[in-house]
């Protein structure tokens, strides 16, 4: 498909399609013209690049894991995968502890609404304590 069908398709603009084509983080075949032509395989890393970013990877992250999926890690680049991959699950880790206090307090807020004199600004001072 052309740039402008994969644009709608997977709700991006051309510019960051022509961005991550740069980076080297999706690779589309060109045609005869030289024109992008985007394939299923590139909806499903475009799908893995947008995942990725709202997991707060940076793009450059991103390319090392992409690169991850079509390269064998050798002996070399061993312990700095590794070392990647435990501190990026340390800080979802992190990420996860602190939504998971979100819950709660706003689950609190919530069933105290049902009270009509309840004052907010006790569960608000909660978000403030959140770590």
């Amino acid at each position: 498909m052309n740039v402008a069908e994969f644009c709608k398709k997977v709700d991006t603009t051309r510019d960051t399609l022509r961005l991550y084509d740069q980076m080297g983080l999706l690779k589309p075949k060109r045609n005869q013209n030289n024109y992008r032509n985007f394939s299923i395989e590139d909806q499903k890393t475009f799908a893995i690049i947008r995942n990725l970013q709202k997991a707060s990877l940076t793009l450059e992250e991103i390319k090392i894991v992409l690169e991850l999926r079509n390269k064998p890690i050798t002996e070399d680049c061993h312990t700095d995968t590794q070392e990647f991959i435990k501190n990026k699950r340390n800080e979802f880790q992190k990420k996860r502890d602190f939504y998971e206090q979100l819950l709660v307090v706003t689950d609190e807020m919530s069933s105290a609404l049902d009270d009509s004199q309840t004052d907010m600004e006790q569960f608000i001072e909660k978000f403030g304590e959140i770590e």
